[in-house]
Order: C-alpha cells, then structure tokens, then sequence
C-alpha cells in the first residue's frame, strides 16, 4: 500500500469512554416468530444456506432475521464504533469476513494496529488490509451460537438497511473472556430482539447519494491519488470504468466475464502473489499473497487456502474489465468484476511485494483477449 492510515496522521482509536453510542439508537421491533417458523422451516431444507441469501428468500433484512432467532443469543451492541473496533486486538486470531452480494471474503488475522482518521478506521498486518467506513454502520451485534461440538461466537455490523458489513469470528474459545469483556462493555440497555430497518441505506447506495464524493479522482488530481486498492466499493462502480475510459493516462478494456477466475487459476498454477480486494460500502477487505486451492461449487467458484478464503457467486459477474491507472510508479493494471447494477464485486491486481515477479501480472493481464461484442 502506498499510504498507511499512520503515515495520514491518523491515531488510534478513542480512549473508551462511558458517554455511549455516538450514533442514534437504531429502532426495536417486536418479536417475530411468524419469521423464525419459516426461517426453521428453510433451513430445514437448505442447512447450508448462507444467512443472507436466507433472509432475502425470507423477504427481510439479515440483520432482523438475526435480531428475531431464538437458536441464537444475540445482544445488541452501541458504539462508538471505532472504541469498539480498538478493543478487537484483545480477541487474538479471529476471522474476520466481508462480503457482498456475489463475493465473501474471509480471513484468519489480528486486529493490531487499528488507526482511526475522520470516521474511517484501518488495520493492517498478517497480509491483511482492512478499511471500515463507520457513516455507514449503524447496528452491532454480539453472537453466541451452540453447535454441535463448540460454541461459535461472533461480531456482526450492519447498515441501515441491515445489511451485513462487517463480521469478526473468534477461534476456538480463545478470546472468550476479552469477547464478553468487550460486547459487556458495548452492550445496548435496552438491547431486545426484533430487528426493523429500514431500506434506505440500499436505497441511496444504488441511487449514489450517498457514496464518497471523493472516491473518483478529477483529471487535474496527482496520479497516486487513484492507487489505492480500497478503491470504488463505496458508489455505483460504473462511474469508475466510465472514468477510465474518459481520463488522460487511464484506460479501460473490456475481458470475458470469467477473466477472474481464469486469472486466479493461473496465479494458483505458477504461485503468483496477488492482491485480492471484497468490498461493500461499509468495508473493505484485501488479501495480499498466493493463492492455492480453488475448488468451483456449484454457481460458487472457491479459494480455500489455511487462513483465506474467497467466495464467488459466478452468475453474478455481468462485466469484467481490466483498469490501467497511471501512478508515479509506473502503470498500475487491476482485474475488476461488476455486477448487473454497475456495483463492484471484486478486484484482483499484482501483488505489491512481487519483486521481480510483478511484470508476471501485467503479462497475464495482457493476454486476457477482448470480450466478444454484446
């Protein structure tokens, strides 16, 4: 990465405090056993389903499907958030998850050195790289879930809509004192199940109301001002292909809609390291590294590596491009896929600890052939 949050001047978070959420308390619903019924009923059916994709067949939020079980002990949490996210360095390895709708990014790390600037907080290390934007969450919750042979806890972060932003697994029990110390100390008073929210936050991430004004560069900005692999996940992505297009010294170019997994294939071949980037408007998740195992399941093709893992829900891919940025390092090449509603769903780039094997990057992005006319 070309900027750290501390080489910004950021700091760490804010010393704990008791004055509360910084945030207005998010509204509470009455239970729902109409929706845990039916949520029993699909999993019955479906026990590998994913929670989102079971509470979009259930037509309601995931968030107020978590609020609403009753298999589960799940306590709302209060901010601040950024306090909350400095504590998560007590937890030791966890796993931490992003995802969006056709992509679910998943890592073994730590959360050391998290530094918060101007409502955005960082943390890097162990090959991660993680970015949160805390204007877009607005519900937090404390998981305990008994399975069959181990009891799995967990952090869960939502927007408005209650949409899942952000997720933090513990490992085993490790963790367990310094995970109930911290969700006791975050615990919402009137914490109580039932879940509503609202659509509005999905609402104005599609209309691009309330994406970063900042996210695009203008063409009279410094060229590293764009080389960041965070990038677009927070607006309606077409506007960066548009950009790219457009843009003295950019460049656009349109691949065949399967380029990613083509691509991960051959770095899984010949052991090339690359950067691999999940994101939503609320978070942003890279890997850094090789990958090794992939594995397609069904509409789902798999990195399954120790300590990553990528999801990719492939029907979803409408578009592939490969973006040329110019920075003050040379041309910098990125693999993005887009859904049908012009929202990114993944990036893949070289890695920038390749050495001398960072030309191998721009080689295979180079022979990805155009895609046929549409």
């Amino acid at each position: 990465m070309k900027k750290t949050a501390s080489s910004q001047g950021c700091t760490p978070p804010r010393p704990e405090t008791t004055s509360g959420s910084n945030l207005a308390l998010p509204h509470l619903d009455v239970p729902r056993p109409d929706l845990i019924a039916r949520w029993q009923a699909l999993t019955a059916e479906e026990p590998s389903l994913r929670a989102r994709d079971a509470a979009a067949r259930l037509g309601v939020s995931e968030a107020e499907l978590l609020a609403a079980r009753t298999d589960v002990e799940a306590s709302r949490l209060d901010g601040p958030w950024d306090q909350l996210v400095g504590g998560l360095s007590r937890l030791g390895p966890v796993m931490a998850l992003t995802r969006n709708d056709h992509a679910v990014h998943e890592m073994v790390c730590r959360f050391d050195h998290v530094t918060v600037c101007g409502g955005v907080g960082q943390t890097l290390g162990d090959g991660l790289g993680l970015r949160v934007f805390f204007d877009h969450w607005h519900h937090g919750f404390a998981v305990t879930e008994s399975l069959t042979n181990r009891t799995r806890r967990s952090l869960q972060f939502f927007d408005a809509a209650g949409t899942a932003i952000h997720k933090v697994y513990l490992r085993g029990n490790r963790g367990a004192d310094a995970f109930g110390a911290l969700t006791g100390k975050h615990r919402h008073a009137g914490s109580t199940p039932g879940q509503a929210a609202s659509g509005e936050e999905t609402r104005l991430q599609l209309s691009g109301r309330n994406s970063d004004p900042a996210r695009l560069p203008d063409r009279r900005s410094s060229p590293e001002r764009y080389d960041d692999e965070y990038g677009s996940f927070r607006g309606p992505a077409r506007d960066r292909v548009e950009f790219f297009q457009s843009a003295p010294g950019y460049a656009a170019r349109r691949v065949p809609d399967d380029s990613f997994q083509v691509s991960l294939q051959h770095a899984a071949e010949t052991g090339l390291p690359v950067t691999l980037v999940v994101g939503n408007p609320g978070a942003v998740q890279v890997h850094a590294g090789p990958v090794r195992r992939l594995k397609q399941v069904g509409s789902w093709f798999n990195v399954l590596d120790p300590g990553f893992s990528l999801h990719l829900r492939t029907e979803g891919i409408a578009t592939a491009w490969v973006l040329q940025t110019p920075t003050r390092d040379g041309v910098a090449i990125s693999l993005e896929i887009f859904a049908a509603d012009g929202r990114e769903i993944a990036r893949l780039s070289g890695s920038r600890t390749g050495g001398e094997r960072a030309g191998e990057w721009q080689a295979l992005a180079a022979s990805l052939s155009d895609a046929p006319d549409h």
